[in-house]
């Protein structure tokens, strides 16, 4: 009994662990989106920004559009 609570306790945790992983990949994506000039090298990272959230589970795509809809610097923005 006791080695199957471990064996759950070690399920969420690591199930906690992948979900805070991929927002925080995303996150870091938007940040450097935002800070790069370069505009092959700004593609290149939304290539992967795409990538990213085509690899997530769906329950964690609302918070990664969240994240993305209030980071992400639009182009209008940027050109101001």
């Amino acid at each position: 009994m006791k080695l199957n609570k471990k064996i759950a306790i070690l399920a969420i945790i690591s199930a906690t662990g992948l979900f805070a992983a991929g927002l925080s990949n995303v996150n870091m994506l938007v940040d450097k989106i935002n800070n790069t000039k370069d505009v092959k090298v700004k593609e290149q990272l939304m290539q992967k920004l795409d990538q990213e959230l085509g690899t997530m589970d769906r329950k964690d795509l609302p918070a990664a559009q969240e994240i993305i809809s209030t980071k992400l610097k639009k182009e209008k923005e940027v050109k101001k």
